[in-house]
């Protein structure tokens, strides 16, 4: 394992001297290329073009920030964890039992719901709450606790109920909402944890900079001094410091 990591930083290593021969510009495609002995997945790709990218290497069609879609391997719908599926029996067994209205009812209550209706808008919710559950579920991946998925697909369920204004397209336009604030929440559920593991290696980034300028020994540096060696604004080495919990 520890002979793999070497050879991984190794030619990490390769690759960032390669780029500074290059105008410190690479694409993805040289990127993939020079890792292609390592079958890096996604994420590791987006290591390795995150951290081009701290060295102030320009990665063509790199965004950072945006989450590369998942490979078919990992979008495989994985399965349910005993708890998840503990959380979802008990939910279940909380829901009121409610009969099925036919489809003639069905779109009586959207009719009365796009007047303002309040009852048929509750008879709606109790329809529509284990539909949000299988959408929920399709829609699930393993980065994803279920009934988190289920509860922000409630909340798109209500809002949508509230702003039915045609009972011809209420049924589509609630489906779309429902799918729509799960998609939201999970983005930026993503999103965030990029934004974090991009702060976790920023931090140990300064900290390997420390050891390494210290070379041992008890030093102190200053701010300038670092931003000078990491070649980083003053600015973004104060905030790094702080969220270390060290006073800049």
């Amino acid at each position: 394992m520890q002979d793999e990591q070497k050879k991984f930083q190794e030619k990490l290593s390769e690759l960032l001297s390669y780029a500074r021969n290059h105008e410190n510009k690479v694409t993805m495609k040289e990127v993939r290329d020079f890792f292609e002995d390592f079958a890096l997945d996604e994420q590791k790709v987006t290591f390795v073009c995150e951290y081009l990218t701290m060295e102030q290497v320009d990665v063509a069609d790199y965004e950072p920030g945006v989450v590369p879609e998942e490979t078919e391997k990992e979008k495989k719908k994985p399965e349910f964890s005993e708890e998840e599926l503990r959380a979802l029996q008990q939910y279940l067994d909380e829901l009121p039992e409610t009969e099925t209205p036919s489809e003639e009812e069905t779109a009586e209550l959207y009719r009365k719901a796009a007047e303002g209706d309040s009852l048929a808008k509750s008879m709606l919710v109790q329809l529509w709450l284990p539909k949000v559950i299988e959408t929920a579920k399709e829609m699930h991946t393993r980065d994803f606790f279920l009934m988190d998925l289920v509860q922000e697909g409630n909340v798109g369920l209500l809002v949508a109920l509230e702003s039915v204004v045609k009972a011809e397209t209420a049924e589509q336009a609630i489906d779309a909402a429902v799918r729509e604030t799960i998609g939201d929440f999970m983005e930026e559920h993503r999103v965030q944890k990029h934004k974090d593991n991009t702060v976790v290696n920023k931090v140990n980034r300064l900290k390997d900079a420390i050891e390494e300028l210290s070379d041992g020994d008890d030093m102190d540096f200053s701010v300038a001094e670092l931003s000078a060696y990491l070649d980083m604004s003053v600015e973004e080495i104060e905030d790094i410091l702080r969220i270390a919990g060290e006073e800049p």
